[in-house]
């Protein structure tokens, strides 16, 4: 609804209701009408957020994005704004949820909702261009992905600590396991199907309470049957791959609602689950520009970011937002490279001759890295298969109508059979630590540089990569991972695909002119490395030993396609050619040391800057043998426990005994102030906010909708009297605060829905993560656990603000408000109001 229809519409509330306080299950106004809009805080309204300041801004609603948004939204006395090119989703809510779309009619395939980059002529791939799709909508490439859930192996993410010595924060298998944990809840799937696909299932491996949800299809092609043993038949191990070691083979998880067989992406698990947050505001439609400076500086020298322009296309009105604390990049791989080098924040070679003036010269958009990924085509005796189904509309029909009415059938179904294998694999011990000897790790720095114009210091890192690199080819490493997909080249066929995990090979992304709507060149240089090569063409011959093991010989009647009948350095051609990417490209903003190419710190801070951030996938330095979703998620996690220690000012237990009660009061939304912000939207052509507007924002975010006008002065006049200003936020004290004084514990104890998790100090309720916290992240408090859709929406009304038989409706929620459970470190004088609880603070002593 526009805010002026809003504000109109308050008019209309009785006065008696304006004074009402009766609380549903989830600590929402029953009596407010406009709860449900207002809580999700998403409009693609510009002037909602045009010209106003926030505490933190992220340019992205993508899997990073929004998990980032409402970690740091539980903190109620800070706002957050999230800035998302793409839409809400809601006109593609099917496309987005029922499984089986998101391979057969996915979302990229509608228009608008694919951002619809595509690389440089690959000269390895026949001098072809590969497409990139990533999701251009709220929940980003996790909405339109093929949903896969796994991390990599412990090594692999210990390698990222090894790559950062001496780093303020720590990153290694230990962190990003316990964030992804935090980030999920796991579902089981029936017991039929655990027997007949040999599902394996380590429970102590995932989390039950995180905001992700995340199971396995109700239906599995029977064919999937063979996989397992299979594998088993030439002597790997069937496990869940969640444990820590992915060498082996298992029917992975994806992120979907078990029960109702519905996609849970970051706008479904962190948003929308969410019982309210009203100091977050999510604007659709618009793309962050640039990020904004006004010549300030901290201590160090380092950049103080202002906040960041954005706009809807090139030549729209030109729009800008202040950021009070962070401006926090997770615009992915692509997004988050462009803006910093739009940014004036960029190799200098790319950045003199576009005439954009170098602000810090960092080599963004170095070290990129790519799963690449072929597959081969086997006949088989006579099976069902996904062509069948994609070859005949009225099949689609019936499979999308009774997904609709029981949320079973075939489109709730998607490839999950994957295995991992080592270089020993695939060829054999001796081979794989020739193949390791054989390079040379100087040589390859130089050809590699050479051909990308790279700095030194990122040949530095390099070095140090391939030296792990070289090391993994000896190990149980996975290179490959191996999929069976049942789409096969029509009917009774399958395919097997094979995809290169920790590819030599290195690319870059770098614009191309001074507007952020051009897309940017996109190199991944696939298989320029000659170990690339040699990798893909020993999995195509070891996926012929698959095929031929286990019940996969009596099922598999030949192979198809373009690599049948070749062998040798023809066959790895095939492959070659026949290659694009698997979707996990990652490292154009890497985290690492300066010294060694590095574009973040181990903060996520950008370098030469004070507080602008980078926290997606871009910033993993090393590439990983697993699908990145359950990584970026994790990232995000931490990242944000990063952001909230960094900010978190420890109070002093209160000298005087403190009253059994709480304020409800939630950051308010300020005008910005910075010249700046102002100045970058002089330089555009944009409208000023309406009176009406400004009642319908500023009240939308303070108090209910339902009193919109009834409370407007009685409020500001109550707020200037008792409440610091924005700037003095109890808790929540800022990086670059001035005024030190400003501060008050006792304030800031009033306002304690902003306490921050500092470790758990007693059993955890169900409603917390089964995540171990450490308080040297300050793993923050967690999430309402996301609350399953209901199985029997509409999708056709799924776009619908409110509704019974929709995912927005307020349902009751089974467990208690939140802010009823004691904070770890205090301890509870009472709930005087629904959701909320005085309590005494005693310090928690980190161990």
């Amino acid at each position: 609804m526009h805010v002026t229809a809003l504000a109109l519409a308050a008019l209309a509330v009785p006065a008696s209701a304006v004074i009402v306080r009766d609380r549903d299950a989830d600590g929402a106004n029953i009596n407010n009408p406009y709860r449900n809009m207002l809580k999700r805080g998403i409009t693609d309204n510009v002037q909602q957020v045009n010209g106003k300041a926030f505490d933190f801004v992220i340019a992205g609603g993508g899997v990073a994005g929004l998990a980032l948004a409402g970690r740091l939204a539980e903190w109620k006395n800070v706002s957050v704004c999230v800035i998302e090119a793409g839409s809400d989703g809601s006109d593609v809510r099917d496309n987005i949820d029922v499984p089986g779309l998101s391979y057969g009619e996915s979302v990229t395939t509608k228009p608008g909702r694919d951002w619809g980059y595509n690389t440089v002529a690959q000269a390895q791939l026949g001098d072809k261009a590969v497409k990139w799709p990533r999701g251009k909508l709220l929940g980003g490439s996790g909405a339109v992905n093929g949903m896969f859930w796994g991390r990599a192996s412990s090594h692999e993410y210990d390698a990222w600590g090894d790559l950062n010595p001496g780093g303020n924060v720590t990153w290694n298998w230990n962190e990003m396991n316990k964030y992804i944990i935090k980030s999920e809840t796991l579902g089981w799937p029936n017991q039929s199907n655990i027997d007949t696909f040999q599902i394996a299932i380590d429970e102590k491996a995932h989390g039950t309470s995180g905001p992700i949800h995340i199971g396995w299809s109700s239906f599995i092609y029977p064919f999937t049957s063979n996989w397992v043993p299979s594998w088993e038949a030439l002597g790997f191990t069937n496990k869940d791959l969640a444990s820590g070691d992915v060498r082996g083979v298992s029917l992975t998880p994806s992120t979907l609602f078990q029960d109702n067989q519905t996609r849970c992406d970051s706008k479904a698990g962190y948003i929308d689950s969410r019982p309210d947050l009203p100091n977050l505001f999510i604007l659709t439609g618009q793309q962050v520009t640039e990020v904004l400076f006004n010549g300030t500086k901290d201590a160090d020298g380092n950049d103080i970011a202002s906040g960041v322009s954005f706009s809807a296309y090139e030549g729209a009105p030109v729009y800008s937002v202040q950021a009070n604390k962070e401006v926090i990049l997770a615009g992915g791989t692509i997004g988050s490279p462009q803006i910093l080098q739009l940014s004036g924040i960029g190799p200098s070679s790319v950045l003199t001759p576009l005439g954009i003036t170098v602000r810090k010269d960092l080599p963004v958009g170095h070290n990129l890295q790519d799963h690449a990924s072929s597959t081969m085509y086997f006949s088989t005796t006579e099976i069902q298969n996904w062509a069948q189904l994609w070859s005949n509309k009225d099949a689609i029909a019936a499979a999308l109508a009774e997904w609709k009415s029981s949320k079973t059938g075939l489109l709730t179904y998607i490839n999950e059979a994957v295995g991992y294998v080592s270089m020993a694999d695939i060829t054999s011990a001796s081979q794989a630590t020739a193949a390791a000897n054989a390079i040379n790790v100087a040589q390859t720095v130089t050809d590699v540089a050479a051909a990308h114009d790279m700095p030194s210091n990122v040949q530095a890192g390099l070095t140090a990569q391939y030296n792990i690199l070289k090391q993994w080819l000896t190990d149980a490493t996975g290179q490959l991972e191996i999929i069976l997909s049942m789409w096969g080249s029509g009917a009774n066929n399958v395919g097997i695909q094979c995809a290169l995990q920790h590819p030599f090979s290195r690319g870059t992304i770098f614009i191309n002119s001074k507007s952020a709507f051009n897309a940017p060149n996109i190199d991944p240089s696939y298989y320029a490395v000659d170990i690339d090569r040699q990798i893909i063409g020993a999995g195509a011959n070891w996926i012929r030993r698959l095929v031929a093991s286990g019940p996969f010989a009596n099922t598999i009647t030949g192979e198809t396609g373009a690599t049948a009948g070749l062998n040798g350095s023809a066959l790895t051609t095939a492959m070659q050619n026949g290659a694009g990417t698997e979707y996990h490209p990652h490292g154009t903003c890497s985290m690492l040391p300066e010294e060694m190419g590095g574009v973040v710190d181990t903060r996520l801070i950008v370098y030469g800057t004070n507080n602008v951030r980078v926290i997606d996938s871009s910033i993993i330095p090393l590439h990983i043998s697993a699908h990145l979703m359950a990584t970026t998620y994790g990232i995000a996690e931490k990242g944000a426990d990063v952001i909230k220690q960094a900010h978190w000012k420890p109070p002093p237990p209160p000298d005087v005994s403190v009253s059994p009660t709480a304020t409800e009061d939630i950051a308010q939304i300020g005008e910005a102030t910075d010249s700046s912000v102002a100045n970058a939207q002089k330089a555009g052509v944009s409208s000023g906010l309406s009176t009406t507007a400004k009642i319908g924002l500023g009240v939308g975010v303070g108090v209910g909708a339902g009193a919109l006008l009834g409370l407007l002065v009685f409020c500001m006049c109550i707020r200037k009297k008792k409440r610091p200003t924005t700037d003095e936020k109890g808790w929540y004290a800022g990086a670059n605060q001035q005024d030190n004084s400003a501060w008050d514990a006792q304030q800031a104890y009033r306002e304690q829905d902003a306490f921050p998790m500092g470790g758990v100090v007693a059993p955890r309720p169900n409603r917390f993560s089964s995540a171990n916290m450490s308080i040297s992240t300050m793993a923050t408090a967690d999430l309402q656990p996301g609350q399953r859709m209901d199985s029997s929406y509409s999708l056709g009304d799924y776009a619908n603000a409110s509704g019974a038989n929709t995912p927005y409706r307020d349902e009751p929620s089974p467990l208690p408000p939140a802010g009823q459970y004691p904070t770890p470190g205090f301890q509870t004088l009472g709930s005087p109001s629904s959701g909320y609880g005085a309590q005494q603070y005693t310090p928690v002593v980190p161990k």
